[in-house]
């Protein structure tokens, strides 16, 4: 089980954290749907529900010779389920398991691609660092984080639980005697918890930073124009030349030996346009 854990956690947190830094989330006001709406959109997965009689299938994910992408969910089943199966039915993919087609039944959750999706699931929907701020520092309700976070009381108590008892390498009864206390109502054994793993959790949370060509591409969506100052990259020669394509691109303002490095967007802004905004922000620096 560390093994898969380990790894699972490590696919969420190099993906998600970037994630939540570059749009600058709140971790308080945390949910999943931010990260899975980006991926959704980036890979043009299409999402879906559905509905069979006896609801024996939670979820599906299917891959078609064009290499498109679509994955569904039992319409009628809680909201709170249909969230962890869509992280779920997410999960085989960034997970890159091999296969065109997943099924999600009720009743057979062992395979290993299954036990990795249902981790990648409850790592998404509730990240180490996400409640380390609700639990730790905010003090909240084991009701309040559940529901904050869109998750099932079920989930939560397993999430919390293996999570607690990977990082501590305590014994498991002694961790569910911790959370059974927090879910009625008594967190003071939870807390000592979080307090001996903070360290832990808060520097992987700072071991992962965005790349510098997705800040330069996100800022670029929001306002067609980006400097050194806001990329500090764009100063070198090499990651001008990495990130310059048809729809951006690069160039200098030089002027009494002063530079001022710039990236635009071509789709919005001409190269005239783009020159003149740095020789503007040049003379009022």
């Amino acid at each position: 089980m560390e093994n898969t854990f380990s790894k699972i956690n490590l696919v969420v947190q190099s993906q998600l954290y970037p994630f939540i830094k570059l749009r600058e989330l709140s971790l308080l006001s945390y949910t999943f749907e931010d990260f899975f709406e980006h991926v959704i959109n980036e890979n043009n997965i299409k999402v879906l529900g559905h509905h069979f009689s006896n609801r024996q299938i939670e979820g599906l994910t299917l891959i078609d010779s064009g290499d498109r992408i679509s994955l569904s969910y039992e319409k009628e089943n809680p909201v709170v389920r249909q969230n962890f199966t869509k992280c779920h039915e997410l999960g085989h993919y960034l997970l890159g398991h091999q296969g065109s087609v997943f099924t999600e039944l009720k009743e057979n959750q062992t395979t290993p691609e299954e036990v990795e999706a249902n981790y990648f699931s409850a790592c998404l929907l509730m990240p180490d660092i996400v409640l380390l701020s609700k639990i730790y520092y905010q003090k909240s309700s084991f009701q309040e984080v559940a529901n904050s976070l869109c998750v099932s009381h079920e989930a939560l108590n397993i999430r919390l639980i293996d999570l607690l008892t990977y990082l501590l390498g305590k014994s498991r009864e002694s961790i569910v005697q911790s959370v059974h206390h927090y879910q009625s109502g008594d967190n003071r054994k939870v807390l000592e918890n979080f307090a001996s793993v903070h360290d832990i959790i808060v520097s992987e949370y700072n071991a992962y930073e965005p790349r510098p060509e997705d800040k330069l591409n996100y800022l670029l969506i929001q306002k067609d124009f980006v400097t050194d100052n806001e990329v500090a990259e764009l100063s070198q020669a090499k990651f001008r030349s990495l990130v310059s394509s048809t729809s951006v691109g690069t160039w200098a303002y030089y002027d009494k030996g002063k530079a001022i490095f710039y990236a635009w967007n071509k789709e919005k802004l001409a190269e005239g346009e783009a020159y003149q905004k740095a020789k503007d922000i040049y003379y009022l620096s």
